[in-house]
């Protein structure tokens, strides 16, 4: 997916490098707020050094229609370049 890279993908946890984030840590940080707002994220810590968005989650939940939904709105408030099903089936089956 353009401007999005898997870093590392376990149960759990999920690590991106996202274009967008790097050199921007107001994006980063209010990113990471929205993110952790979603019934199923544990915890998000960010590094807009590296343009690096690491989430914990708790798969049972963030399966959830509800937390999926809110999962593709924050997406495509943050990223409205990126087609929000692709990048919807892209982040489902990293997951």
């Amino acid at each position: 997916m353009d401007g999005f890279a898997v870093m590392d993908s376990r149960p759990g946890q999920l690590s991106l490098a996202v274009d967008k984030l790097k050199g921007n840590p107001a994006l980063t940080g209010a990113l990471q707020a929205e993110l952790a707002a979603i019934r199923g994220i544990q915890q998000v810590s960010t590094d807009p050094g590296l343009g690096l968005l690491v989430v914990a989650y708790d798969k049972s939940q963030l399966t959830s229609f509800t937390s999926l939904l809110a999962l593709k709105a924050t997406f495509t408030a943050f990223f409205p370049e990126v087609d929000s099903m692709k990048l919807a089936l892209w982040l489902s089956q990293s997951l």
